[in-house]
């Protein structure tokens, strides 16, 4: 991934993998999350503002640090250069191992739910198009990253005609907008307004994460230098852009009170009915969301490699990964081991997929512990670099340290207010890195 030939990613491809790791199935199933936290209009847009205040901190963070560090790996070669080889081991193994394959296998069972809804398929089906469905990305990353990147491309383009329908007839064509209707006190999951903002800060964070992904592969854009910070930046902001438009359209034509109403339909689906009616609105949704679901399992599979491939070449990993294919210039070994690993995680969630949720939940969390490393390491690794790094962000050090201080209020607050047993399994997840990489011995290079 260091080679220049293989550098074929333009701005536009790296810009629609920023966009496409962030604008996932989350802007579906959140906002009826958030609205049962914060019970307010105004507070609730507040919180998605606030969100897009941390992606933009995040990107404005990340675009300086892989402008400065355009190697394969990308957040992890960030830490290892601020913190050293330990950190970024436990941040490589909470991805790796639960974060990234965890995730994947939900969001594939998910597609494959959706995919069953439109074609009519039994269990056994669903768990064979979820399991046909990441063979067929990860054969896709094997072909190498141009034809991800033009697959992943497609998929954001539907995923955004699929929000932005939601836009145009929430907010120009529907023709009634809901009444102020307030949230119902059994619907609410909050006492108060700090304790709801804490409660709904992983879920708007959920949905804004993924601008990351791109700096794992960055060697494979062209002139990495200038157009990831560029990519990072115009990602997250149109994402952003995306989403408080469609919160707009779903409290026009749901209301707060709509929104958060318990209801054994999903309120996306309330949602296209309204705009769309039944019929058309149900298989309107159904596709849009198993979309949206494929898309983001393009982003992430085709990307998270790099991490593999970063590690075994500094002899924290098994050399072999490191190997890229020297035509395609795919990882291969690495993509192979990421599906097995996601194989694992769709068979245990055949049998107990509430474990794997509240398994991938309680890690996110400790991701979280990274990204507020990731702003301190910016600040650190600055001194170092000076004034002539690539790219600074205006007002330094504004933003990583902003982005710093968000993590860290959203790590204490969910460790300590709001989901004390979850976050403690996240926790473990990397006590148990920690032993591995005390008794791991460095492969020969």
């Amino acid at each position: 991934m260091t080679d220049a030939t293989t550098r074929k990613l333009s701005l536009f491809d790296a810009t629609m993998l920023v966009m496409g790791g962030i604008l996932g199935i989350g802007i579906f199933f959140t906002p009826p999350e958030i609205a049962r936290e914060v019970t307010e209009p105004g507070a609730y847009l507040a919180m998605w503002g606030l969100g897009a205040l941390a992606a933009l901190s995040g990107a404005m963070t990340f675009a300086e640090l892989s402008a400065a560090f355009p190697h394969t790996g990308g957040w992890y070669v960030f830490l290892r250069e601020a913190f050293g080889a330990r950190t970024s081991f436990l941040f490589a193994w909470v991805v790796l191992l639960v974060v990234s394959t965890g995730a994947c296998a939900l969001v594939a069972r998910f597609f494959s739910a959706q995919v069953a809804l439109l074609a009519g398929l039994g269990a056994s089906g669903e768990l064979a198009v979820a399991a046909g469905i990441v063979l067929l990305v990860t054969g896709i990353g094997l072909a190498g990253l141009k034809s991800g990147a033009l697959f992943q491309n497609l998929c954001m383009l539907l995923k955004v005609a699929a929000v932005g329908t939601f836009i145009v007839f929430g907010l120009a064509l529907f023709a009634e907008p809901a009444e102020a209707v307030v949230v119902a006190a059994a619907d609410r999951t909050s006492d108060g307004l700090v304790d709801g903002m804490l409660g709904a800060s992983l879920s708007v964070l959920f949905s804004y994460g993924g601008w990351q992904l791109i700096s794992y592969i960055a060697p494979a854009v062209k002139d990495p230098e200038r157009n990831l910070p560029r990519a990072i930046v115009m990602g997250v902001a149109g994402v952003a852009v995306i989403y408080l438009l469609v919160n707009l359209a779903y409290l026009r034509v749901l209301g707060i009170g709509g929104m958060a109403a318990q209801s054994d339909q999903p309120m996306a689906n309330r949602m296209a009915e309204l705009t769309l009616g039944a019929d058309l609105g149900i298989t309107f949704v159904t596709a849009a969301m198993a979309i949206s679901a494929l898309g983001f399992l393009v982003a992430t599979l085709i990307t998270t490699p790099g991490i593999y491939v970063a590690m075994a070449r500094e002899g924290l990993f098994l050399r072999a990964f490191g190997w890229l294919h020297p035509r395609t210039g795919a990882p291969v070994v690495a993509l192979v081991t990421q599906c097995a690993l996601v194989f694992v995680y769709l068979g245990w969630s055949a049998y107990d997929a509430a474990h794997v949720d509240t398994l991938t939940g309680a890690v996110v969390f400790a991701e979280w512990i990274f990204h507020g490393l990731a702003g301190l390491a910016l600040i650190v690794l600055a001194r170092r670099l000076g004034p002539s790094r690539p790219f600074r962000s205006l007002w330094f050090p504004l933003f990583p340290a902003t982005y710093a201080a968000l993590a860290a209020a959203i790590v204490v607050g969910n460790l300590v207010v709001t989901r004390p047993q979850v976050t403690m399994l996240g926790v473990g997840v990397l006590a148990v890195g920690w032993c591995v990489h005390l008794a791991w011995k460095p492969a020969p290079r």
